[in-house]
């Protein structure tokens, strides 16, 4: 193992290895827990309806001395299923846009007893007051219909897929994600054939393979693994400073799952190596002794 001819190449190949471990991990998530399903299945798991419902009421009451509308109008038309509905096809959006051109196209799902509310508020209003309905009182009635679905999106879009479309970011992230499975059999493929030429390289004494790979797979994991415990330990992704309770528990959640299964994966990285290592240890002892236990080498 240590002659330079074998021994230099072998190093440079696994310290190469050692970065395409980490990045292999890192595309594996991706394209595993970066899905509609697990966004949805997190935001279920927080009940984020619960807060958005807080959130917009609050919103509906401060506006009250600026429009005149109970936050009841609203409220009382809007259920936690409702808000569940419309969080999902953000987020159904949001991902059809990532797998084409990022162009964001959300359909709000229709509220008739919200709008009849509405229409209801207008009506009495207007009768009570002696205000002609006329052309401009529908404009405001339509604009109230149009301005509630805006405001329920935007609480409802937790993840904020529609700020991230209108800075561009969205088309963006279109082009990474829609090629993340070529991305990723590349760097799998580009790990594979850097073992294979280890192989090739140590072919005299092919069990050396074992411990290089090894050392690549410790050093990988402790690369990658280390980062990950500081942010978990410190709980770092609490520190953003986000006013949305709803964003803020989806941003949050989001980053602290991801974070613990590339730390997972890291840890599974350095138990693997130790493995190949040993393995490696106890298989060249024995053909350097080969009537000897390991145990009994001194």
């Amino acid at each position: 193992m240590r002659k330079v001819s074998t021994y230099l190449p072998s190093l440079i190949i696994s310290v190469i290895l050692v970065f395409l471990l980490i990045l292999s991990s890192a595309f594996l998530l991706v394209d595993i827990n970066i899905t509609a399903a697990k966004l949805k299945a997190l935001a279920a798991k927080n009940e984020l309806e619960t807060k958005i419902y807080t959130e917009l009421n609050k919103n509906y009451n401060d506006k009250y001395n600026t429009t005149g509308i109970p936050s009841d109008v609203y409220m009382s038309a809007i259920s936690n299923s409702y808000l569940k509905s419309i969080e999902e096809a953000y987020i159904d959006s949001a991902f059809d846009a990532l797998n084409s051109d990022g162009k964001l196209n959300v359909k709000i799902p229709e509220n008739k007893e919200l709008e009849e509310n509405i229409d209801k508020f207008f009506n009495d209003f207007a009768d009570k007051n002696n205000y002609e309905k006329d052309d401009n009182f529908g404009l405001k009635l339509r604009t109230t219909k149009e301005n509630a679905y805006a405001t329920i999106g935007s609480y409802c879009d937790v993840y904020k897929f529609s700020a991230m479309s209108d800075h561009g970011v969205l088309p963006k992230l279109a082009k990474l994600y829609s090629n993340r499975l070529l991305a990723t059999a590349g760097v799998i493929g580009a790990t594979v054939l850097f073992i294979v030429l280890l192989v090739l390289i140590n072919r005299k004494k092919k069990i050396t393979t074992l411990y290089w790979c090894g050392i690549s797979s410790i050093i990988s994991g402790i690369l990658g693994g280390a980062p990950s415990i500081y942010l978990i330990a410190v709980k770092y992704f609490d520190s953003f400073s986000i006013k949305q309770a709803a964003v803020f528990t989806a941003f949050t959640s989001t980053m602290y799952k991801y974070t613990e299964a590339f730390m997972a994966v890291q840890m599974a990285s350095i138990v693997i190596g130790i493995t190949l290592v040993v393995i490696y240890g106890i298989t060249h002892e024995k053909k350097k002794y080969p009537d000897t236990k390991p145990t009994d080498i001194k």
